[in-house]
């Protein structure tokens, strides 16, 4: 078969393929940096998750007593999950004054360090009627 044959036939060489191999897995490697970030969104996200379920939990908690505990009232409770510290403080206007009359205001805090390190925090504030 002479050169001039072979110029002719169908197909790729081995050339061709090792080139389109290196441009796919540059391709691929430049994706790298978006799945990392990727899973780290994630635990962000499923810590938040956490976190609001927690402080919901405590804030339906007060909502639902008939009577409120002797104001200012402040309840900690450490590892909640393992993993969460919950402060709750209860006020009225007698204890602050920002507090509209008639009302109790709850706030919820929540802190936790996340799975890279980062010390994180959070603050739920609702008011209730006072009954």
């Amino acid at each position: 078969m002479e050169w001039r044959d072979m110029k002719n036939e169908n197909g790729l060489t081995l050339l061709e393929v090792l080139v389109s191999m290196f441009i796919l897995a540059v391709g691929i490697l430049g994706l790298a940096p978006m799945v990392v970030m990727s899973i780290e969104g994630n635990n962000i996200s499923r810590d938040v998750l956490s976190v609001s379920s927690i402080a919901k939990e405590k804030l339906e908690y007060y909502q639902g007593l008939n009577h409120m505990p002797a104001v200012p009232f402040t309840e900690s409770e450490q590892e909640i999950q393992g993993v969460y510290d919950r402060t709750t403080i209860i006020w009225d206007n007698t204890t602050d004054s920002l507090v509209p009359d008639g009302v109790y205001q709850i706030v919820v805090a929540i802190d936790w360090t996340d799975k890279v390190g980062v010390s994180r925090s959070t603050t739920y504030t609702t008011l209730i009627e006072k009954r």
